[in-house]
């Protein structure tokens, strides 16, 4: 005999000791949290938390802008095509906005191409130790922060340019500014975590990189040689600073891109602020729990307790759209619910099986057994994001004939047993499908046009020499057409395949053509 689950009346029992419980846990949680120590810890772990966040969040973004970077530079083989630099720098800035500016330099360090136009730079010489670097190096690189050559204080980023012969060209880069609005001010701008808290960037050394003052900016901040050296080996902890007779709560977050550190520091006016509110809440704290504690009590009581046994009998008897993912959610830890889920069970059990048969029956078509337009267009889309693939368009020469001589009987004869053969003559993944009439469609997924040929020249052949119900010898006539990454849709690659087949019957039937961007070509005999 199965363990019989807990009962309601017991379940709302051990309910209310349990509020009791909780209530008494809370207000022990309410002591606590008078502790000033404890929240000194509580914000200095949110602080080396957010800082973290921060860090990865901008380690993403510099990333992300290297990537951006390294495509266009992909794209660049040759200095000689000003409009093409100069759309390039343009689209990069415009489109990824993370660079205030973009420029192309060669292998010289003379600016080729910039953007904005407003900077005035193309044919300037650059002499920054950044611009030295990228040429020297030829590889990616961040820079430190410096003044450009448009007096801008700034942060680089560099891709290295190649020619198709793999020559060193020059490079691509942009620029991040620091003291002006940029993708990187605003994203550490918008991620502002506590009142009285505030974000910066700094290097070991103490030089500030980002601050939400920009007088700041470039400025050096005083850490003693052992701080620096902890913020070199380790990515994330906390200090404490003493200044003007203020102590800063600061936790840190290193950022692995370039080393520098995201600070997120509050006050000890920030520790008092939060110990106020917290007193002040704590008035209402108890009376407020006990409050809600009630109510769901009350609440779980008045949703439970009477209209389970009858929801149960109605879903038995009239039915329930309840999924499996719901169902499976549901913890049945006492008797009423148990039942509940195993009426709704049985029920949408039932249900899926009419429903499957249904789909059955207006996927497939009911002659042949292969798929329908729609069970074709099912299968296909979960294909669409192969970029080979084939289709082969077959039609049955002379079909009507067939049904004119023998009957329709015969004719549905040698669609069944054409419809044999594709499957016997296809892999596996292939879609085999009949469209209507006597035209059958074959999708091959991670196919070449070559192969999908010699397949449709092989599926001709081997109907030529089969003898057919009736009819005794039948051929076809196929068009077989390729999608590549950039040939459009599926919808197109049928097209290309339909009209294929048309050529075919045009050339004389019994024949299989191909569709190429050149025209129609006929499948010379595997044999």
């Amino acid at each position: 005999m199965p363990h019989e689950k807990m009962r309601l009346r017991l379940l709302l029992t051990l309910l209310s000791i349990g509020g009791v419980i909780l209530t008494s846990g809370l207000l022990l949680s309410a002591l606590l949290l008078f502790q000033k120590a404890n929240i000194e810890d509580s914000l200095l772990e949110g602080n080396i938390a957010y800082a973290r966040k921060l860090a990865d969040t901008t380690d993403r973004y510099l990333e992300t802008a290297q990537r951006e970077l390294a495509w266009s530079a992909s794209q660049i083989k040759a200095l000689s095509n000003i409009d093409q630099l100069k759309g390039e720098t343009e689209r990069l800035r415009m489109q990824s906005g993370f660079f205030n500016s973009v420029l192309v330099v060669n292998h010289d360090a003379i600016i080729a191409a910039t953007s904005p136009d407003s900077l005035n730079l193309i044919g300037i010489k650059l002499h920054s130790a950044a611009s030295l670097q990228a040429i020297a190096t030829q590889k990616p690189f961040i820079s430190a922060p410096f003044t450009s050559a448009a007096g801008n204080y700034v942060v680089f980023l560099s891709q290295p340019l190649f020619s198709e012969e793999g020559h060193y060209l020059g490079y691509i880069g942009g620029t991040i500014y620091l003291k002006k609005q940029s993708m990187l001010s605003e994203i550490l701008s918008q991620h502002f975590y506590n009142k009285g808290s505030t974000v910066s960037v700094v290097s070991n050394d103490g030089l500030i990189i980002f601050s939400h003052d920009p007088a700041l900016v470039g400025t050096k901040m005083l850490l003693s040689l052992a701080l620096q050296k902890r913020l070199a080996n380790t990515e994330s902890g906390h200090f404490t600073l003493e200044n003007n007779g203020q102590s800063y709560l600061t936790g840190y977050g290193t950022l692995h891109k370039t080393g520098w550190n995201v600070f997120i520091t509050g006050t000890s006016e920030t520790v008092r602020h939060i110990l106020m509110r917290t007193a002040e809440s704590a008035i209402w704290f108890v009376l407020g729990i006990i409050i809600v504690t009630a109510g769901v009590i009350a609440f779980m009581a008045g949703r439970i307790a009477s209209p389970l046994e009858k929801l149960a009998d109605r879903v038995r008897d009239g039915g329930s759209e309840a999924q499996a993912e719901s169902l499976a959610t549901v913890k049945t830890w006492y008797y009423e619910a148990d039942r509940l889920k195993e009426a709704v069970q049985a029920h949408r059990h039932a249900v899926a099986g009419h429903m499957a048969a249904l789909n059955d029956e207006a996927m497939t078509d009911p002659l042949t057994g292969l798929c329908n337009r729609r069970g074709f267009s099912a299968l296909a889309a979960q294909s669409d994001s192969e970029h080979e693939q084939c289709a082969i368009a077959i039609d049955i020469d002379h079909f009507k004939k067939i049904n004119d001589w023998y009957g329709h009987d015969a004719g549905d004869a040698v669609l069944v047993s054409l419809a044999t053969l594709l499957r016997q003559l296809c892999r596996t993944g292939d879609i085999v499908s009949r469209f209507g009439g006597e035209e059958f469609i074959l999708l091959l997924p991670h196919t070449t046009l070559a192969d999908a040929a010699r397949t449709a020249e092989r599926i001709r052949e081997t109907v030529s020499t089969t003898t057919f119900p009736f009819a005794g010898t039948v051929t076809i006539s196929a068009g077989v057409a390729f999608r590549g990454e950039q040939a459009g849709d599926r919808e197109a690659l049928l097209r290309r395949a339909d009209e294929a087949l048309y050529e075919a019957k045009a050339a004389g039937r019994n024949t299989v053509m191909i569709a190429r961007a050149e025209g129609f070509h006929a499948v010379e005999s595997v044999r």
